[in-house]
């Protein structure tokens, strides 16, 4: 998109409207108040036409910038290229692709989607390299998750868009993800107990079976009484669509004995009804909120905050699952069959464990070797060269 030049001189700082330090199209204004520049389009000024101020956006460099003035000049809109970025998440969002991934990844993949529109709208698909990726990439570090999210889903499409002729390659696969994004901690066993003692009897089960099943939130929340039979409870995953059999835990079944059953589902709200997502989610986040303070009165006790203070979330019992089930020496197989998760992130999660149990064993070995032992050892090797 072509956008006007724009040429940087020096000004002063007085709050008041005054000769921009950037020329600006017709009719916009800059104001600068405590050294901050405001945007107005007031098209007409000076005329008995004139119509309202409306404010633009803070950055002419920006194209939002240019496409606010256009609106608030009533100019055309530019013709988009057919290969434009616009017209292909409208084609990526209508095909069969798209609507195979589960309704959870559609609804988060929109807001990157619309990031996406709103950085690189009306520009053509194949004039994208990997530094303006990159570019994306950087301008949401703030929350590294969010923005390996928003590449997981760009590279998603740009590799949906390659056989149909959109570019020749992808180059989100040139672009690696931030540290610090890559999913959420798994929950030590002392905070599990933790929760299991402070957390409410129907949010504590809920995080119960989502942690012995290793499932998600949402297929925790779906799970229904028809669906135990015996010693196994069957799960049909929202995201991948896969059918499990997982073996009731031990623990498990002593929770869901003590369950009543008020509803079809396994969990219900304190009404006794199926629980929403949503409505989960809000009562989850309320439960390790801090309590509410009242004047005159002292703090009220938070057995939850190390909890919150870890950073812990929901979502991290799943990785606790497959965290104790290959300390206690299941192979990769074994916890993907109980997960449902693929071998290759099983094995991400052995390494770490894997780690964490060598460096164990080599603290062990030098404990027991002592440094008389380490001399002798040393002492030998020098003797055999």
């Amino acid at each position: 998109m072509q956008m006007p030049s724009i040429r940087i001189s020096q000004g002063s700082s007085v709050a008041r409207p005054r000769k921009p330090a950037i020329e600006l199209p017709p009719y916009v204004n800059c104001v600068r108040v405590k050294g901050r520049s405001y945007y107005y389009c007031h098209a007409g000024r000076g005329t008995k036409s004139a119509k309202r101020p409306i404010r633009l956006p803070d950055d002419p460099r920006d194209p939002e910038f240019w496409v606010a003035y256009r609106r608030a000049m009533d100019q055309p809109e530019p013709q988009r290229p057919l290969n434009a970025f616009e017209t292909l998440v409208e084609a990526y969002k209508a095909a069969p692709e798209w609507k195979q991934l589960a309704e959870s990844t559609r609804v988060n993949w929109e807001l990157y989607l619309k990031r996406i529109t709103n950085a690189w709208g009306p520009l053509e698909v194949r004039g994208i390299e990997p530094k303006h990726v990159l570019a994306l990439r950087d301008k949401h570090a703030d929350t590294p998750a969010a923005a390996n999210n928003l590449l997981r889903c760009l590279s998603s499409m740009l590799s949906w868009s390659v056989p149909r002729g959109w570019r020749a390659d992808n180059p989100c696969l040139l672009v690696p993800k931030l540290k610090g994004g890559e999913g959420y901690e798994a929950w030590p066993w002392e905070m599990i107990e933790l929760a299991k003692a402070h957390l409410r009897a129907d949010l504590w089960q809920g995080a119960a079976l989502a942690l012995y099943t290793g499932q998600r939130m949402g297929d925790a929340l779906t799970m229904r009484w028809d669906h135990v039979s015996g010693n196994i409870i069957a799960v049909a995953q929202e995201k991948t669509r896969k059918r499990l059999a997982i073996p009731l835990h031990q623990d498990l079944r002593k929770i869901l004995a003590e369950i009543p059953k008020t509803a079809v589902t396994i969990l219900t709200s304190t009404a006794g009804a199926p629980w929403t997502k949503d409505g989960f989610k809000t009562s989850w986040q309320k439960a390790l909120a801090p309590p509410k303070e009242r004047k005159g009165e002292p703090p009220s006790p938070w057995p939850l905050k190390p909890i919150r203070d870890a950073g812990l979330v929901f979502h991290g019992l799943r990785k606790s699952a497959v965290v104790f089930l290959l300390e206690a020496g299941c192979s990769d197989a074994e916890v993907a069959a109980i997960t449902g998760q693929s071998r290759q992130m099983v094995e991400h999660y052995g390494r770490q464990v894997s780690q964490r149990k060598l460096a164990a064993s080599a603290i062990l070995k030098w404990e027991r070797a002592g440094n008389e032992g380490l001399q002798n050892a040393l002492q030998n090797r020098a003797e055999n060269k």
